[in-house]
């Protein structure tokens, strides 16, 4: 892996890293383990979303896995994540944003539009990273991440509740946003089973849908520095969650 310092040059100029071998071998069998247990787990109904094909349901994502996982708690608790978010921001704290599998099926799985986490987050300074993993070769070709390479600078565009469960906001896509977006070089991220990329919480994102004949496991998990959640734009956020959930119940 190459070095912390390396790491966060690249974040700060381009917003996204890709670091290969992330996990090891052993590393990601014990994940793989873990999500077969979580998948016959008892979850809020909020954590754990499927699609439904041929009368039968297929599992799209789980979110929250920390919660329902000590083995994965821990994981994240001690990454080499907390020590680029120190790193990058002087500070980081244990509360966790975010952890989520996304299964991404093959024919089936379904595209996560473009969006900012910070949307999700609410952080007054946006100062938090999300480290992605591979569980399986990933490709465009198979619904893989792509950046907006350096478009953080562009700060918090205004998100909408649009998209699927587990991925319910979406940028509004305004004529500002168009021109400004067109500067910035649109990455395709092509990684193997335990590579990562880290991000931080305002680059422009999403990944296609997965219409191939492999799967796109991922798992991400998020850290913060000690950057205090913005109350009312919390508020806000849960209002348009609201939203979202009673126009999908």
């Amino acid at each position: 892996m190459i070095n912390l310092n390396q790491i966060v040059e690249i974040l700060k100029k381009d917003n996204f890293v890709v670091i290969k071998k992330f996990f090891d071998r052993k590393t990601l069998a014990e994940i793989k383990q873990e999500i077969k247990l979580l998948k016959k787990m008892e979850m809020n109904r909020r954590d754990k979303h499927y699609i439904k094909i041929n009368n039968k349901n297929v599992l799209s994502s789980m979110h929250n896995i920390h919660l329902y996982s000590p083995y994965y708690k821990n994981l994240i608790l001690t990454s080499k994540l907390r020590d680029i978010v120190k790193l990058r921001f002087g500070s980081t704290s244990k509360r966790i944003f975010n952890s989520s599998l996304f299964a991404k099926p093959k024919d089936i799985g379904l595209s996560t539009k473009i969006h900012q986490d910070n949307a999700f987050f609410n952080l007054n300074n946006a100062e938090a990273l999300t480290c992605w993993v591979a569980l399986d070769k990933t490709d465009r070709e198979n619904g893989g991440l792509f950046y907006y390479k350096g478009s953080s600078i562009l700060g918090l565009f205004n998100h909408i509740p649009e998209g699927n469960l587990g991925a319910s906001m979406t940028i509004n896509k305004t004529e500002r946003f168009k021109k400004q977006i067109k500067k910035y070089r649109k990455i395709f991220i092509n990684v193997d089973p335990g590579d990562c990329v880290i991000h931080d919480a305002l680059v422009v994102h999403g990944s296609k849908s997965n219409i191939s004949k492999n799967n796109r496991r991922a798992i991400n998990f998020s850290i913060a520095s000690k950057d205090k959640v913005n109350s009312k734009n919390l508020k806000i956020y849960k209002n348009k969650l609201k939203k979202f959930l009673d126009k999908n119940k």
